[in-house]
């Protein structure tokens, strides 16, 4: 559920207006002629004018009337002020805490992934500007189109290839789930597409984990439309079993027959909660922010609200990784880039910009979580925050922050 962020203080209220000279000018003589010509009308012919009762009436009543009146709206100014900014300090508190809930992060402590062009180096190589997009027969033996493929991972049915790639995802996390202590629960997040081969696969997923002899974790599918955004639900939790444990999110996409311009692609990343993680002394290879949901016409304030989320500032901002978007995504997100100042848009060329489509083509439910993994790689060598865009339904953005 996304974070609702408290308005600034005194954004949508106007300051109390002063008392105006001028009008408290002429209000003091409104008073004093009324006041003068109302004690004359009322003073009684047959008594003297020369007493202090009479000048009390002609000129202290009224002034002592205009003061009180000044002094009431004065007074109301000033409150009005001491409300206003007691609504303030609290506004601020309540956005202060607001913004230091929705930056909490999850900690990365692993992550495994298979491309089209490896099971490394993924960011190297698209910086590079390599690609494995080519035309090439599908698995199905169906005539050759354009995308990538996973050409480790061998099988004559799907059913089979994802078997396969669920062993091998399996057998390069191993080392980093049995370096996690066991008194802490941990689940396993399955993101596989919708279908009814769905149950077998999942099937196949508790066949890999009971061969490599691991350790207990329940595994319970992720809906395709949620995707990353599982982690925004995670970061939701105020506190208890549910917020301290470690999950392990595998998000697979493989075809029988592949659509033109898109890549199989199979990633794993284990996630935890970051201050569990630090007092267990666990490495900790990053730190991944809770992500924010975005429209085009609301896309730039989306880009603010994901790097204020990222605890950094718009400017440090360097990189942008973007896969799985639509065709006008990207320009709107270039637009909303530069209207907040991105550092992205900084570079010349727009050379922190990165299409992973364009290198291992469109990885369907896999975009968001290969973008964190080729933001990791690289923010770990540039050493800078790193922002991610994806599209699962809607468009998604998030910011990853290195721990080196």
């Amino acid at each position: 559920m996304p974070v609702v962020l408290p308005p600034e203080p005194g954004a949508d209220s106007d300051p109390p207006r002063p008392p105006g000279a001028i009008v408290w000018i002429a209000l003091f003589a409104v008073f004093m002629v009324g006041g003068v010509a109302i004690a004359l009308l009322t003073w009684p012919k047959t008594e003297a004018t020369d007493t202090p009762w009479f000048w009390v009436r002609l000129l202290v009543l009224p002034a002592v009337s205009f003061a009180l009146t000044f002094g009431l709206r004065l007074l109301y100014y000033e409150q009005e002020l001491e409300r206003l900014q007691a609504e303030n300090e609290a506004r601020q508190r309540d956005r202060e805490k607001a913004i230091q809930f929705a930056s909490e992060p999850l900690a990365v402590l692993g992550y495994a992934y298979l491309s089209g062009v490896g099971s490394a180096s993924l960011a190297s190589k698209i910086v590079q500007g390599d690609t494995a997009l080519e035309a090439q027969t599908a698995a199905s033996g169906a005539e050759g189109v354009r995308h990538t493929a996973l050409e480790s991972i061998h099988g004559e049915t799907l059913a089979r290839r994802y078997r396969a790639c669920f062993d091998e995802l399996v057998a390069m996390i191993r080392p980093t789930i049995e370096a996690m202590p066991h008194d802490v629960r941990l689940d396993v997040r399955l993101h596989i597409p919708e279908g009814p081969e769905r149950e077998a696969q999942l099937e196949a997923w508790r066949g890999a984990w009971r061969q490599a002899a691991l350790r207990r974790a329940e595994v319970t599918p992720l809906s395709v439309e949620q995707g990353l955004m599982a982690v925004d639900e995670w970061l939701d939790v105020k506190g208890g079993h549910s917020l301290e444990k470690f999950t392990l999110f595998v998000s697979v996409q493989l075809y029988d027959t592949p659509p033109a311009g898109t890549g199989e692609a199979a990633v794993a990343i284990l996630l935890g909660w970051a201050p569990l993680a630090a007092r267990r002394g666990l490495d900790i290879i990053a730190m991944l922010h809770r992500p924010v949901e975005a429209v085009i016409d609301g896309l730039p304030e989306a880009m603010s609200k994901a790097v204020l989320w990222g605890n950094t500032a718009s400017q440090n901002v360097k990189d942008l990784w973007e896969a799985g978007l639509d065709g006008e995504d990207g320009s709107a997100l270039l637009d909303a880039a530069s209207e907040v100042k991105l550092g992205v848009t900084g570079g010349a060329g727009f050379d922190g910009l990165h299409d992973i489509d364009a290198a291992v083509g469109h990885p369907g439910l896999c975009a968001g979580w290969l973008a964190v993994v080729a933001a990791i790689e690289h923010g770990a060598q540039a050493g800078s925050p790193q922002g991610i865009a994806w599209r699962e339904g809607t468009l998604r953005l998030a910011v990853i922050q290195n721990t080196a």
